[in-house]
């Protein structure tokens, strides 16, 4: 979701423009793609660094279109009543000194209209005296084009989800049957500070144009870059290498300058046919390296297979970022200190030695084929972990602000003792054996045999018969489960989509291997494989 919202104005007169996208990208794609019968509409899963550099990009096109301060809004560390998602949606452009250029306000919305219509988006405009008035009406007025002539009129019928409240302060006032900034407004605000605390009356403050919004200026990073022409064109590596060679020169001298290090880089090759290729370099970490980052240019040109002769070469910096230093020891010219000198280096000289190799082997094998992994909070199995690409960093970045799920957890004395009094315990979250080693792709169906009468040795033999773990067929061959350890139900929220409930087992079969294996509960209990501890 993408929004612009205007800046408060001191004088307070109407100097912001607030455009609100009332829906995500992918719904507006959908949105887009449906209007056209012969075109199908387009599914993605949501994704936060996407959104982050759309919203960037329409920034950067409001900067240079409709005004020269632009700042994205700026969160807090929980979700507003009404927010869906922790990420920024709204633009700020101030309009003061600029309104006189598209004829007066209906002009403003039209030229920002026109914005927003070049990336495929819609969106809800308001113009208001001030940042939080703007925000309110640009995401709470019916209307897609707003121009507040009365400030206070205009915000009363407003919800009080356009005050970006506390999500408990929200429901308290819906206990007392206030939905509505025109009912906070005729309460006294030292009784709303008393019973509700102060942010709720901050931010009437704000509302009001009495306190004024902190705001992030958006800044575009300077671009650096260089482009050769040569005399004739050719096909020779080793007159492409010089070149290219010059290129980084050029661009590294550029980067020192602003104490920057590139992190992805760009090289357009244009052909004698008229044709342009290009290679993508991304760096694990910033570096200033010629030698290195020359290297996987040259990797990438070579893995192109050109049509034609080349006649021009250009290198852009996409993606920089600031140096990583470390001092690795205090007086390293010391014989005496050159031990200490290692030891102290030593962790940034692994650091760096990881980084090329990720950075060779994303040249070599691709961006895609190297990645890491990163925990979820989902608890499905298949789905508690995603893999992400190491040079991505806006990826890398957006990852790292997500919580991760797993909690240190502490023995105590007594647990141990009670789990000693017997043999088939059941799993805890420290159990190295609680999850398998190796966990399938798709979990594969299983053919349940009926149990006879003798019951299955362990700790659950107690369960009812339907409960009872039966033996099973596997590609064609019979396994009867001699131990099992369960059930550990493991099911979804009623937010992420049709309802999954598990019951996952461990069992240990007659050939002797340990398998993870579960019932699933809204299929009728059909039993499926799905890890191999061994």
């Amino acid at each position: 979701m993408v929004a612009c919202c205007p800046l408060a104005s001191q004088l307070g007169v109407r100097v912001g423009i607030a455009i609100a996208q009332a829906t995500e990208l992918v719904t507006s794609q959908i949105r887009r793609a449906a209007t056209n019968d012969s075109l199908p509409p387009v599914v993605c899963e949501h994704d936060p660094v996407a959104d982050s550099v759309a919203l960037d990009q329409l920034a950067a096109n409001l900067q240079s279109e409709l005004s020269p301060l632009v700042a994205i809004e700026t969160l807090g560390k929980r979700r507003w009543a009404g927010q869906v998602l922790l990420e920024p949606d709204t633009l700020f452009c101030d309009l003061s000194g600029v309104t006189h250029l598209f004829d007066g306000e209906p002009g403003i919305l039209a030229a920002a209209r026109r914005c927003l219509q070049t990336f495929g988006w819609e969106g809800q405009l308001a113009i208001a005296d001030n940042a939080a008035a703007a925000w309110a009406l640009a995401h709470y007025n019916h209307s897609a084009n707003f121009i507040s002539n009365d400030l206070i009129a205009d915000i009363q019928p407003l919800s009080v989800n356009g005050l970006r409240i506390e999500t408990e302060t929200k429901h308290t006032l819906d206990r007392l049957g206030i939905d509505t900034i025109g009912g906070l407004l005729r309460l006294p605000r030292g009784g709303l500070a008393q019973r509700l605390g102060d942010g709720i009356v901050r931010r009437l403050a704000e509302v009001l144009g009495e306190v004024d919004v902190p705001l992030r200026f958006y800044h575009a990073e300077q671009q650096h870059q260089s482009i050769t022409t040569l005399e004739y064109p050719t096909d020779d590596l080793s007159i492409i290498a010089d070149r290219v060679n010059r290129l980084t020169a050029t661009v590294i001298a550029s980067l020192s300058a602003s104490r920057r290090g590139a992190l992805r880089l760009v090289c357009h090759l244009g052909l004698a046919d008229q044709t342009r290729r290009k290679t993508v370099v991304g760096l694990f970490a910033p570096t200033l390296d010629q030698k290195h980052i020359q290297g996987l240019i040259q990797s990438g040109i070579e893995s192109l297979s050109l049509a034609s002769p080349i006649c021009k070469i250009g290198l852009t910096v996409l993606q920089s970022a600031t140096l990583q230093t470390q001092q690795q020891s205090l007086f390293a010219s010391s014989q005496a200190n050159e031990d200490e000198a290692d030891a102290w280096g030593q962790d940034s000289a692994s650091k760096q030695s990881l980084g090329r190799l990720i950075d060779t082997l994303s040249g070599r094998l691709g961006s895609d084929a190297v990645l890491g992994i990163r925990l979820s909070d989902n608890p499905l199995p298949e789905r508690a972990y995603r893999t992400y690409c190491l040079t991505d960093h806006q990826t890398r970045k957006a990852l790292k602000r997500l919580p991760s799920k797993q909690r240190r957890v502490h023995r105590t004395a007594d647990d141990d003792r009670a789990s000693s009094r017997h043999f088939y315990s059941a799993p805890t979250r420290h159990d190295t054996r609680r999850r398998p080693m190796k966990l399938l792709r798709s979990p594969l169906p299983l053919r349940p045999i009926p149990a006879s009468n003798s019951t299955a040795s362990g700790r659950q033999n107690t369960a009812s018969l339907q409960d009872r773990l039966p033996s099973f067929e596997l590609s064609g061959r019979l396994h009867r489960i001699v131990y099992y350890w369960g059930p550990e139900r493991i099911e979804t929220g009623w937010w992420d989509g049709p309802s999954v409930r598990r019951d996952y087992y461990r069992v240990e079969t007659d050939s002797g291997h340990l398998w993870w294996i579960f019932r699933d509960l809204a299929t009728d209990g059909k039993w499926f494989l799905h890890g191999r501890f061994s």
